[in-house]
């Protein structure tokens, strides 16, 4: 007996190999700086880990190895909760309880794996082979999907939070998570009907070689880059201080003259230009203002019914349409973006956009003319 080997089985060996590879080094290259990375260095082994059972059954390894038949390698009750507390700990939440609890069925099934991996082959085909086995792997795929939905919402609160507090708001949004969970939803519904009903299939094989790629990458990429949002604010200490004024005094913002406080920042903003720093965040005005974050964002949102971010880009829209109109301006448009503080074209031209109904450079043409 030989074992069958074919260039996917080659293919999903390998990319088990890479996908060890890449979780170990998010774990190791920023162990120090970003800890949150360990959970999804964590994941993206777990996920390797899982894909190799089918991949060892296309090559009739457990014929060669029975004893290895059922590696204790299911892990979907893990990888989406594994994917949540990594969200919690990047997100601007992170500062509350996190739910490290629902990791706890994850743990039991794995232990559960164990056990089933200790008993005799025979037995451990009869197992395979029963209904409470195949019902128990299905609740583990619903579980980890509620997980999944739940960090979508995590990921809206996440998102109303940075727009209340950052000028800047690229990379800090976790909009990659919110489409890399979209993405595996989808996928995953396709993969199943694949997986179970054309094994043998050409387009069958590649569609779940591509999934199997492009999961391992998109998240160590992000991985890489992404910062823990909420330690961005509290880098100069004054947000953590606040944070601790809270607990102990509860704030009251309907008491205060709303008002005549978004006045003062509405003056403050207009003296200082402070909004032309790219990097600006509410943190910042309230360190100039001496006023709590929380006074800010309520006037800004009570008075203006804007979030932070939408009423820091209107100052500097007001300021680009200022120097489009000068027309004898050395700056190039995407200069002007940068020179009103945003930080990429692309979000130079949005905001734009959404505040003028125009890009830049019909604005420009048109007062040209």
């Amino acid at each position: 007996m030989e074992l069958d080997y074919n260039i996917f089985s080659v293919l999903h060996l390998l990319g088990c190999l890479q996908g060890i590879l890449l979780g170990l080094l998010l774990i190791f290259l920023n162990r120090r700086k970003y800890r949150s990375t360990f959970f999804l260095g964590l994941l993206i082994i777990l996920f390797t880990l899982m894909r190799l059972h089918p991949t060892l059954q296309q090559i009739n390894f457990y014929e060669y190895y029975p004893n290895l038949f059922r590696l204790p390698f299911n892990f979907y009750w893990l990888i989406y909760p594994l994917f949540f507390i990594y969200s919690y700990r990047v997100s601007m939440l992170a500062d509350q309880k996190i739910p490290y609890w629902v990791l706890y069925p994850g743990v039991i099934a794995f232990v559960i794996n164990i056990v089933i991996f200790a008993q005799p082959y025979e037995t451990k085909l009869a197992i395979d082979q029963s209904l409470w086995f195949k019902a128990y792997l299905i609740t583990g795929i619903v579980y980890s999907f509620c997980i999944g939905i739940w960090n979508l919402v995590l990921v809206n609160k996440h998102q109303v939070l940075v727009r209340d507090h950052f000028s800047r708001t690229q990379l800090r949004e976790l909009k990659w998570v919110r489409h890399f969970l979209i993405f595996s939803f989808v996928a995953y519904l396709i993969y199943f009907p694949f997986y179970y009903l054309l094994p043998e299939n050409i387009y069958s094989k590649i569609f779940v070689l591509m999934i199997d790629y492009v999961t391992m990458y998109w998240i160590f990429f992000f991985g890489l880059i992404q910062r823990n949002v909420l330690s961005i604010l509290s880098e100069n200490g004054y947000y953590s201080i606040q944070k601790k004024e809270v607990k102990q005094k509860t704030l009251k913002p309907h008491d205060e003259n709303l008002a005549a406080l978004f006045n003062k920042i509405d003056e403050h903003m207009k003296s200082s230009e402070s909004y032309v720093q790219s990097e600006l965040t509410i943190v910042d005005v309230a360190k100039d203002l001496q006023i709590h974050t929380k006074q800010i964002s309520t006037a800004i949102n009570k008075i203006q019914h804007q979030n932070f971010n939408s009423y820091i880009n209107q100052f500097r829209i007001e300021k680009a349409i200022n120097l489009l109109r000068e027309g004898d301006s050395t700056l190039s448009i995407e200069g002007i973006g940068y020179e009103v503080g945003f930080h990429s074209k692309s979000a130079f031209y949005a905001a734009f956009k959404k505040v003028t109904g125009t890009t830049p450079t019909k604005f420009k043409e048109k007062n040209a003319a």
